[in-house]
Parts: C-alpha cells; structure tokens; sequence
C-alpha cells in the first residue's frame, strides 16, 4: 500500500532495506547509514526483486504473490536520507510504504523503489538479495 512519496510532509523515522544498505555490505553508504540508525529487525513486502548483478531492484507490486525480504532501519537523523538519494540515483525512488515484521505488526518506512527498465534483470523469486 503507497503511503506516499519523499516530498510528502510526513517523516517517518524507519527505512526498509534489502541490498548494499543492508548491514554488513562493505560500501561506505552502508556504513553511513548504520552509523545514523539502529536495526530495528528483519521484515517483508509484497513486490518482485530483481538481480542486476552488483544491486537489486525492489518493484512495488502489492498483487505480485511474492515477498521482499529485507532490514528496518530506525533513524537517529532523517537527514541522511538526502545522502542515500543520491547514492541511490535517479532509477529509484524513495516511497514511504507498509513494511510486516518478522516478529509480527507492521511499521511504515521509506523504500526505495526501482523506476527504470528492468533489461537483463533476473527475478528473484525468494526475494532475498544477494542470492544463494
């Protein structure tokens, strides 16, 4: 369910993450996140992911039957949000979205979506990125 968009007023503290943000990645955007956040546990979306080799791509496709898995991230700055917009280009946009927890309830967080062709993509039919 689209909640909203990032020039929507209402900030949430959350970002769900299911690639080279997730923690442990060694990138320098994902040590940057982790060092503004906490892990707030492990967590679930409807969509499709897609492989394109060095990232994934997350679709937002509530009636895709398949689950994103990825990390929530509760945020000590929203701030750094602007900072991983830029690392994350113009093929995605930040979405604010209904995240499930594995442990049970749901949060909303923000999610960055994949807007760009998907040419010599893989669908990931688990939803979990890398891939095994």
């Amino acid at each position: 369910m689209l909640l909203g968009v990032m020039s929507a007023p209402q900030v949430t503290q959350c970002l769900f993450v299911y690639g080279t943000l997730k923690r442990g990645f060694p990138n320098p955007w994902s040590r940057r996140l982790w060092s503004h956040a906490r892990f707030a546990g492990e967590a679930s979306l409807p969509g499709r992911l897609y492989d394109l080799g060095p990232f994934p791509a997350f679709v937002d496709d509530p009636s895709a039957g398949t689950l994103v898995h990825g990390e929530v991230a509760e945020l000590d700055n929203p701030a750094v949000l602007a900072q991983l917009d830029r690392y994350e280009g113009a093929q995605y946009v930040r979405l604010l979205l209904r995240v499930r927890m594995r442990g049970g309830g749901e949060r909303e967080a923000w999610v960055y979506v994949w807007r760009a062709p998907l040419a010599n993509a893989r669908f990931i039919p688990g939803g979990r990125w890398p891939v095994e």
